[in-house]
């Protein structure tokens, strides 16, 4: 039917795009859109006025089969859409909630969506043989839906597919899109510069508390009790507490980092889901690691898994077992390099000193030799000495023919001067003495 004259129209601010869409016109007075003159008013039946003059109200069922009849004549095809999964329970049938965000991350849209068991099998199989994990709540998805209203259950999707390279492709282009920030801000390699440990004394470790992996990574680690120290920090590796405390649990270590001065941050989790251990594939925490005063030691999940975690960390270990294992054969192998050290040092010495035993050995028997080779010349020196001084006895000298001049004080006088100053001589011969007067 053709509006005659102006309708106006109770069309609601987040429809008016639609309606204007459709041919309708705004009234700037009235403040209200309006179907012009010559328009087809059904396509307006939405938003006409109410017309009924039946004060009889209608019962919710009669309104939510109208409701049906206009969703299944309006929105009778299959529609691929694009949504995060919030959450996903099995009862039966795979019931699902599904919501979408603006760019600012604000929700916008929130739906039911019911995954029926008879198509179930074969392509949650297809979708887990592409991806490598099962449906998990916070991947993204797209699936081909029809729309449902039920006059008892209300609004809901009913998948018929769900396409798994566009999951494998958004887990992707998560990753890409985390390591182009980490590199843009120059993060992604500050921990590979860390100084890797060559010696472990002091470790902090971050693993969810009561996990299997840290029950098997402590039962290593008391060997190693007399050699090294753990500290533990307990975090949730998954769940909406994950991004807080593993963050939280790097800033305490931070700051115990001043007083205990750590070797080395160990993040450990056992095997899990591959789903569960994306979940660690978050700005926030591999920001952490980049930026952590020491170096990081990652063992998360199977040997087969692998994270963004692994890739900006100093070392990768792939399991919890394997950290424990790298951590005890570096302090071994430090003790054997101590201890060839400490024999080569013995051996070392032992040589020094045994050339330094021979050495003196040498000396003394050197200076042995050399002390019996002066001894014999000062012997045969003293000898001549003494045969020196005995034939410089007075007695011997006087049987040569000398004599002895002497004063009458018996004091020996050996210069002409002496003997002019003396009034009398003594003469000393060989068999008796004279005396005499000096004669002038």
């Amino acid at each position: 039917m053709k509006a005659k004259e102006p309708v106006f129209l109770d069309c609601p601010f987040s429809e008016k795009d639609e309606v204007k869409r459709l041919g309708a016109k705004f009234d700037w007075q009235e403040k209200q859109w309006f179907v012009p003159v010559g328009l087809d008013l059904d396509l307006f039946s939405k938003w006409l006025p109410n017309t009924q003059t039946d004060d009889k109200p209608f019962s919710l069922y009669d309104l939510m089969l109208s409701v049906q009849s206009t969703v299944n004549m309006q929105l009778n095809d299959r529609y691929w859409v694009r949504a995060e999964l919030v959450s996903v329970s099995h009862r039966v049938h795979f019931y699902m909630e599904l919501s979408d965000h603006d760019n600012k991350g604000q929700e916008v849209a929130k739906v039911r969506a019911i995954l029926w068991n008879h198509r179930a099998k074969d392509l949650l199989e297809r979708f887990e043989a592409q991806t490598g994990m099962p449906l998990k709540a916070g991947m993204k998805l797209l699936l081909q839906v029809r729309v449902e209203f039920h006059t008892r259950y209300g609004f809901s999707l009913d998948v018929i597919d769900i396409d798994p390279n566009f999951t494998v492709g958004e887990m992707a282009a998560k990753l890409n899109r985390i390591r182009m920030q980490l590199q843009e801000e120059k993060l992604y390699f500050c921990n590979h510069a860390a100084k890797t440990p060559m010696e472990f004394c002091q470790v902090a470790v971050i693993a969810p508390p009561q996990a299997a992996g840290l029950g098997d990574f402590k039962s290593q680690a008391k060997a190693l009790a007399d050699l090294c120290e753990f500290h533990y920090y307990s975090a949730s590796f998954q769940g909406q507490y994950m991004l807080t405390e593993i963050t939280a649990a790097f800033e305490l270590i931070k700051q115990d980092h001043k007083e205990k001065q750590f070797d080395a941050v160990v993040m450990i989790r056992g095997g899990g889901a591959k789903a569960d251990l994306f979940q660690l594939n978050e700005y926030e925490i591999a920001k952490a690691i980049c930026t952590a005063p020491l170096a990081v030691i990652v063992g998360i999940g199977h040997e087969r898994d692998q994270t963004l975690l692994d890739e900006v960390a100093n070392k990768s270990c792939h399991t919890p077992s394997l950290v424990i294992t790298y951590i005890a054969s570096r302090i071994i192998q430090n003790a054997q390099n101590a201890k060839q050290d400490w024999q080569m040092l013995n051996k070392l010495v032992s040589e020094q000193l045994y050339r330094a035993k021979t050495e003196n050995e040498r000396l003394i028997t050197q200076i042995h030799h050399n002390s019996q080779i002066q001894l014999n010349k000062a012997r045969h020196n003293i000898q001549f000495l003494m045969q020196q001084i005995l034939q410089s006895d007075p007695k011997k000298v006087l049987k040569r023919g000398y004599a002895i001049i002497k004063n009458n004080k018996d004091k020996v006088i050996s210069s002409k001067l002496a003997a002019e100053q003396e009034p009398q001589l003594i003469i000393e011969f060989q068999d008796g003495k004279i005396a005499c007067d000096r004669i002038v």
